[in-house]
């Protein structure tokens, strides 16, 4: 997985998100803390292959299905 530090990712923000939306995943460091950017829908996979079968689809549904944030 790349890395770039926030400047980086900064300066190549359309660059970046525009990979990370085709599925590319990429660690931002800003000296010691580190955070991972992710497609959103391998978050969701994750999130409901780690919880099952605890996770309700209603409560899914209501935070992924609307444009907000698109």
């Amino acid at each position: 997985m790349e890395t770039y530090t926030v400047d980086q990712f900064k300066e190549n923000w359309e660059e970046l998100i525009s990979r990370v939306e085709s599925g590319e995943s990429f660690i931002i460091k800003d000296g010691n803390t580190q955070a991972v950017i992710v497609p959103f829908k391998e978050t969701i996979n994750y999130a409901l292959e780690s919880l099952e079968p605890v996770v309700d689809e209603e409560l899914i549904h209501i935070h992924t299905d609307h444009e907000e944030g698109s």
